[in-house]
């Protein structure tokens, strides 16, 4: 552990992901600022606002050097990925400056619980541990991770699991709606972009241009990796 970046235990008052415990995502944003304020490895951008005027954000990680070029690294992406202004020749040159963004996005539907509270340890984790291992992660890669995308979902989401805890045995209030439009469907909404939370990951996309946009989607008990389609690799189980 940090001597000067508090851990999320220390900040929260129990270890991020314990039993019985979810968190708003109003207080993990507060655990990440407070992380950007106590390590120049972390930044929090604010992209955009819900329906129900809840903030979005993206917390990059990274090394000091990289995160001070960040909008550099931002400008090389945009070029590379726009083949119609950058000849081959100037592709090769920006790749060797390059640093790739890797996006995780986490609970696009507000019941997939698990990634938001992991997200605060995951950053942590990145922020402080000097292993090679992670070393080598800050100083190769941008990391952007989004603790929750379903924001105003999550929120309703966490009063409801606390209602139930302090009323044992009544009957649960259903939560037909997540966000003010929306339950299950919010994922399939991006070619309309009818919802705030689909334009303003679309936004932020197109200003990273990330290599990678990983969204850490649950079912039930499990979380999984899935492309949508092959090829799969043959060296790593399906389940």
């Amino acid at each position: 552990a940090s001597a000067s970046v508090p851990t999320p235990e220390k900040f929260l008052g129990y270890i991020a992901g314990a039993a019985d415990k979810l968190t708003y995502a109003s207080d993990i944003y507060r655990y990440m600022r407070e992380l950007e304020r106590t390590s120049p490895r972390v930044r929090v951008i604010s992209i955009g606002k819900t329906e129900e005027n809840r903030e979005m954000v993206i917390v990059a990680i990274s090394s000091e050097v990289n995160l001070a070029r960040l909008d550099r690294l931002k400008e090389i992406t945009g070029c590379l990925a726009d083949p119609r202004k950058t000849t081959p020749a100037e592709a090769d040159r920006m790749i060797a400056e390059a640093v790739p963004f890797y996006w995780a996005t986490c609970s696009i539907h507000s019941p997939e619980t698990g990634a938001p509270e992991m997200s605060m340890e995951l950053v942590y984790r990145l922020a402080v541990e000097e292993s090679p291992f992670i070393q080598k992660i800050r100083d190769n890669l941008v990391v952007l991770v989004t603790p929750v995308v379903e924001v105003d979902g999550r929120e309703k989401e966490v009063d409801l699991y606390r209602w139930k805890k302090e009323n044992p045995g009544r009957q649960a209030p259903s939560l037909l709606y997540w966000g003010k439009y929306v339950a299950h469907d919010n994922n399939r909404d991006g070619m309309a972009l009818s919802l705030a939370l689909s334009r303003n990951i679309t936004k932020a996309f197109l200003e990273f241009h990330p290599q990678v946009l990983h969204d850490l989607h649950e079912s039930v008990p499990f979380l999984y990796t899935s492309t949508g389609m092959g090829p799969y690799n043959a060296w790593l189980d399906p389940v």
